[in-house]
């Protein structure tokens, strides 16, 4: 047997559950009824639903000691396939799927389930007997009909076995005592489990012990059951099913023959077939019942689909009966359905009809507002008239006075003129003497130039005359001469230019000097004015996000809302509309600033659909849009259309003003165009929903509770309020408040209206762009005039220093000229001193002339401050001058207007006062066509009004007919005629018609009801009458549908269960039997033999193939038959146990397990049975015998308890069987 460490395991959790599935299910379609093995311990599924059976096949922890054995011989050929086997047993037992049972876990002695004590009372052949059993090995050993047995069959009857499982006796009453005599009541049975530890029943109630009581009594009333006792005595409970919950919580199976084995059993299965073999098989690991479970599930499945299928053919008459009754009464529903239509029209026709006379009262009382313009302006015109005529002397003399003041003031101011006239000539004569005495010594200098220049020219012909009279003296020193001529005339036209080069350097360095701040100024100007050119086309385009603004905003009215809108904008540029289109609305809807917290309930509450309309105002325009629809590829839901009055595509409507303290729609939002505001109006009812902070301000401000319970809106004006923060809103209709609820998530895409902000921010924008340009010319002047100084100045500079080094070269040529002149030979020469002296004077001459010119220059730039200063002086004296003159022609011009206009202004007047009673007459006519039409216009709406209390009657008349099957709910009412209450909770409904189109439609529809009347042909004139058949067939064919549904779906789903259970089955039943085989051959292993379980799971049937000697084949046989009996009698022993190791109970009783065996065969099995099951400290064994086991020793492991030999003669109330207790 196998060692702790290779421990078996049992089913998972899924595995011990899912038998209860099956059960529950065969419960639902069996009503109850379970079924299983007659001789099972588990009550039926019929008793308590619960078919957690899979808990009854375990696993138990075995230990291999085959090497420790002193009696099994030497294996050495074996050992090859033990060891073989001994590994796929380990495998096995890793990989198998039952695992984690906890009922006394190994290493651990038994707590729960074990029997502690037996007690049998007139049972049998005992009178009282009482034996309390050792927790791990017990071995209970007596002569034929000492009653050994008697306390197996105790104990399977007192755990809940019937008579005939004991093998003794057909009923129970037949296991009394037959010596009792008859005045015995009864026998009494008490089996005392173990309840400690983890996997206890209910140990808060019994304790550390359970006591099974089972009375069986022969006097009839008596008590004949079960009781249930804790640990001090006390009875607990008296219920079977409490005995099986138990007993199923400690895993106990009596009725198992594997868990409880007596004589019956061994010797059947000692003796019977392959067949009984493999029978015996699936009893004791419970395959046999979950398979009978199936068998059971898989008939039920098949009685359901053949229930079904006759259910189907038997209701195709009540389909077609339903489908008829249906017919006739939606035959009446539409009748019905026509006559709410024909209401419908009927008011909408009132609604046009209203509607047409409220445009007409709009346009008289525009009229009216325009006459009572005109009529104010006239008499406004009056009025100044009437004041101009009453001009008084007083307002002469008021306009002469002023006319002296001024001719005084302009007087002073000529003199002041003239002064500074004079001033300024005399300031201006220096500089003009100066400017004269320049031109003098300009002309001067230039007369010198030119004799300096005929100086040098004279100089130059002598020295020309020297060379030519010399004629061939020396050609060298005539060279050298003319070299010398040459370069003293080139640097003396050389060192002229220095002084007036050197001058422009410093003239166009001291420029751009001078206009460097100047071009740092403007660039800096310039930078700025980007900055803040920048920083407002940023809040710019922060406002056009923040108010929607931009083709870019049309997309969140709708995906095609920009395509469409593009289409439109280039149709109406061909021309193709014939009247005006505006769209989408929302394009010019606009939150006004500082109310953006409404934004999202005001688009709530115009609803969906009504922001991305396009409106038109007729039919050819209405068909052009249709079609641009279609091409930009617009659904049904896309960009909608409305047809408007073409008579509001102007001007706004003139909406009532909301109650102080109260917004609305129209005073949130800014629509810009008249045809999107007046379509909100007509369609959103704008004007007349109004906002709130929340519920209890809304209520507080708008809300009006009378003392007869009814509400109604303050002011007359409102109908609906929404409030923050969902967009919910109530509303006062027929004196009762209404809640309505928002289930819509709010959303924005109306922006905020910023337009005033962005219109001067516009102008902000362009003024700057005018500035930055303007300082761009300024910074490109400056930095144009910076480069020419700059220019200027490098190339100026470059010709002086070019200059210099050229007069130094030529003062180093001239020396050496000179040089070599001096060292040559001495050449006749004429003197050319005096020509020399002239050049000097000359140049002289010209320096001297200069110096005066710039000290006159300088003069005349000291004088020039003083001039200018005076002509500023006097430019605003002769501006003061003008503008006194001005002053005076419009002083001239008014007192001609007194002196000459008074009779022209009599004449004005009166023709003023004429127009103005015109007017007057003209307004009071026009006010009694006002009030003319205001009355048609509130007839119309009393008649309305009527008209839509009788369509909102009769379409609530349906709706509830239709909801409650045909006729009004119990105790629902509904008023027919309006209470003048009911009428003025009515609120005005916008029709996109005008009143012939429904007065049209309002006559076909009449007529179309006639022609339904009489051309339909139903068999029941009475529609109550249809309606009750109808839903009676109805109700009938849907009950059967129902459980024909349910039937199928039962069916489905045991069919799947079924499908995956026999799965789990066939995995299980592989696991057992090869769990079996594994343990059968180590457990002959320990007598030296082999052996091996054939199954055919296919036939049914279980061999045993046994090797008499596992170290040699020969003696391997398929017949068990042909074994001695003491050979078959290990060979079965050793199935039993390796079948045994597959359970977990608690305990394990074998009765007469060693019979046939010889000693030998005996002595092995029993010092391994022994040796295994102390090994397996966490069970309890019990194994009965009528063989001597004195060779056993006791210790507190072991028990061995010896009945006392029958008395043949016994009388009653002779001695009875005793317990023996040895060593422990």
């Amino acid at each position: 047997m196998p060692t702790p460490s290779r421990q078996k395991r049992a089913p998972q959790a899924d595995e011990e559950a899912f038998d209860s599935e099956v059960f529950d299910k065969e419960n639902e379609m069996n009503g109850g009824a379970g079924s299983g093995s007659a001789g099972k311990r588990k009550q039926s599924p019929a008793d308590d639903g619960d078919g957690d059976d899979d808990d009854h096949v375990q696993q138990q922890a075995n230990a291999d000691d085959n090497d420790d054995s002193p009696h099994s011989p030497p294996p050495p050929k074996h050992s090859k396939k033990k060891s073989k086997k001994s590994a796929s047993f380990a495998a096995a037992t890793s990989d198998s799927p039952m695992k984690d049972r906890h009922i006394n876990p190994t290493g651990k002695p038994a707590e729960a389930g074990i029997i502690h004590e037996v007690y049998v009372e007139n049972f049998m052949c005992h009178r009282k007997l009482s034996v309390k059993l050792c927790r791990n090995v017990n071995f209970i050993h007596g002569q034929n009909g000492s009653g050994k047995s008697a306390i197996l069959a105790a104990i399977q009857v007192c755990l809940g076995a019937g008579a005939r499982r004991t093998h003794r006796a057909r009923n129970l009453k037949d296991l009394v005592r037959k010596e009792a005599g008859a005045d015995c009541a009864g026998a009494k049975l008490r089996v005392t489990l173990l309840n400690k530890g983890a996997d206890g029943y209910m140990p808060e109630i019994y304790g550390d012990y359970i006591t099974v009581e089972r009375i069986i009594s022969l006097r009839s009333g008596g008590f004949n059951g079960y009781k249930l006792l804790d640990a001090t005595g006390k009875e607990r409970s008296r219920s079977k099913k409490d005995l099986d919950a138990m007993l199923d919580q400690l895993n106990i199976q009596v009725e198992n023959p594997v868990a409880v084995l007596d004589q019956e059993e061994a010797k059947k299965f000692l003796t019977g077939k392959a067949e009984d073999k493999y029978e015996f098989f699936t009893k004791a690991t419970e395959l046999e019942r979950l398979d009978r479970v199936y068998a059971s599930i898989t008939d039920n499945i098949l009685e359901q689909k053949a229930t079904r299928e006759r259910a189907l053919e038997n209701i195709q008459g009540s389909i077609e009966n339903t489908r008829q009754l249906k017919k006739e009464w939606e035959q009446f529903q539409e009748l019905d359905k026509l006559e709410v239509e024909v209401q419908e029209l009927r008011a909408n026709y009132g609604w046009s009809v209203h509607g047409e006379f409220r445009e007409q009262l709009q346009e008289e009382m525009k009229k009216a507002q325009k006459y009572a313009k005109a009529l104010e302006k006239r008499r406004l015109e009056f009025t100044t008239a009437e004041q101009s005529v009453n001009v008084t002397d007083d307002q002469e003399m008021e306009v002469n006075k002023q006319l002296k003041e001024l001719t005084d003031e302009a007087n002073a101011a000529a003199a002041d003129k003239l002064q500074l006239e004079n001033d300024l000539k005399a300031d201006q004569a220096p500089i003009k003497l100066k400017e004269r005495e320049r031109g003098l010594l300009s002309r001067e200098l230039a007369q010198e130039k030119k004799k300096h220049a005929s100086a040098i020219k004279r100089l130059d012909d002598a020295r020309r005359h020297i060379l030519e009279s010399q004629g061939n003296v020396a050609e060298e020193e005539r060279v050298r001469t003319r070299k010398i001529a040459q370069t003293e005339n080139d640097l003396a036209r050389a060192r002229e230019q220095v002084e007036p080069l050197k001058e422009q350097v410093n003239e166009h360095l001291r420029k751009y000097q001078d206009i460097e701040p100047a071009m740092q100024q403007a660039k800096e100007t310039m930078d700025g004015t980007e900055r803040q050119l920048v920083g407002v086309q940023h809040k710019m385009n922060a406002l056009q996000q923040e108010s929607g603004g931009g083709m870019a905003a049309l997309a969140v009215f709708g995906g095609k809302c920009k395509a469409l809108y593009e289409a439109v904008q280039k149709a109406e540029r061909a021309k193709k509309f014939q009247g005006p289109v505006a769209g989408p609305v929302g394009m010019y809807v606009k939150i006004v600033s500082g109310k953006e917290k409404y934004a999202k309930i005001a688009e709530s509450a115009i609803g969906p659909g009504a922001l991305d309309r396009f409106i038109v105002t007729n039919q050819s325009d209405l068909q052009l849009m249709n079609r641009l629809r279609r091409e930009v590829g617009c659904g049904p839901r896309d960009c909608p259309l409305y047809r408007i009055s073409p008579k509001s595509t102007k001007q706004k409507y003139n909406v009532p003003e909301p109650p102080p303290g109260v917004e609305t729609i129209t005073s949130v939002l800014n629509v810009e165009n008249a045809m999107a505001f007046n379509f909100l109006v007509d369609h959103a009812s704008i004007d007349t929903s109004a906002l709130a902070d929340s519920k209890e301000s809304s209520e507080s401000a708008l809300l009006v509770r009378e003392n007869n319970g009814k509400c109604s809106i303050k002011g007359g004006k409102i109908r609906k309020v929404f409030f923050l923060p969902n967009a919910d809103y109530w509303e006062a209709r027929m004196g009762n408040m209404m809640m309505v609820g928002n289930d819509r998530p709010m959303k924005q895409t109306i922006g905020v209206d910023r337009s005033a902000a962005m219109e001067s921010i516009k102008h902000e924008i362009v003024a700057l762009q005018k500035e930055l340009a303007r300082n761009k010319e300024e910074d490109k002047g400056v930095r144009d005039a910076a480069y020419k100084h700059k220019k200027d100045w490098n190339v100026a500079n470059e010709q002086y220093k070019k200059l210099i080094s050229r007069i130094k070269e030529m003062e180093v040529t001239l020396d050496r000229l000179k040089d070599e002149a001096e060292t040559s030979e001495e050449a006749p020469t004429i003197d050319t001193t005096e020509y020399e002296r002239d050049i000097q004077e000359a140049d002289a001459a010209v320096q001297d002339l200069k110096r005066k010119e710039a000290s006159v220059l300088q003069e005349i730039q000291s004088l020039q401050p003083t001039v200018e200063e005076r002509k500023k002086l006097l430019d605003e004296v002769t501006s003061r001058n003008v503008k006194i003159m001005n002053e005076m022609e419009k002083l001239e011009e008014r007192m001609e207007d007194i002196v000459k206009g008074q009779t022209r202004r009599m004449e004005q007047l009166d023709k003023l006062r004429a127009k103005v009673d015109q007017m007057q007459e003209a307004v009071k006519q026009q006010e009694q066509v006002v009030a003319e039409v205001k009355g048609k216009v509130n007839e119309a709406l009393a008649g309305a009004q009527k008209m839509q209390f009788s369509y909102y009657r009769d379409a609530r008349m349906f709706q509830l007919k239709e909801a409650n099957g045909g006729e009004l709910p119990p105790g629902e009412e509904v008023e027919l005629e309006p209470t003048e209450e009911d009428l003025e909770g009515i609120e005005i409904v916008e029709v996109p018609n005008d009143s012939k189109y429904y007065k049209t439609k309002l006559q076909s529809k009449l007529k179309k009801i006639e022609q339904e009347k009489k051309r339909r042909n139903m068999s029941e004139s009475d529609p109550a009458v249809a309606r009750d058949k109808y839903f009676r067939a109805k109700k009938d064919l849907d009950s059967k549908m129902e459980l024909i549904n349910m039937i199928e779906s039962n069916v489905a789903a045991l069919t799947d269960d079924l499908k995956e259970r026999r799965k789990r089955w066939r995995q299980f039943r592989g696991h057992i039997a090869e769990q079996t085989n594994l343990g059968f051959d180590e457990f002959l292993n320990k007598k030296g033999s082999a052996g091996e379980v054939v199954f055919d799971h296919e036939n049914k049937t279980l061999d045993l193939v046994v090797q008499k000697s596992n170290m040699d084949e020969h003696t391997q046989t398929k017949d068990v038959k042909a074994l001695s009996g003491g050979e078959r009698s290990f060979a079965t022993l050793s199935l039993l146990l390796a079948i045994g190791e597959c359970l977990e109970t608690p305990f394990r009783v074998m009765d007469e397990f060693d019979v046939f065996l010889d000693p030998v065969a005996r002595k092995i099995a029993m010092d391994n049975l022994v040796k295994v099951a102390k090994t397996m400290d966490h069970r309890q064994f019990i194994f009965i015998t009528p063989q001597d086991v004195s060779n056993l020793k006791t210790d507190p492991k072991l028990r061995i308890f010896k009945m006392k030999p029958p008395a043949r003669n016994n009388t009653v109330g002779g001695p009875q069987q005793q317990t023996l207790d040895f060593g422990n």
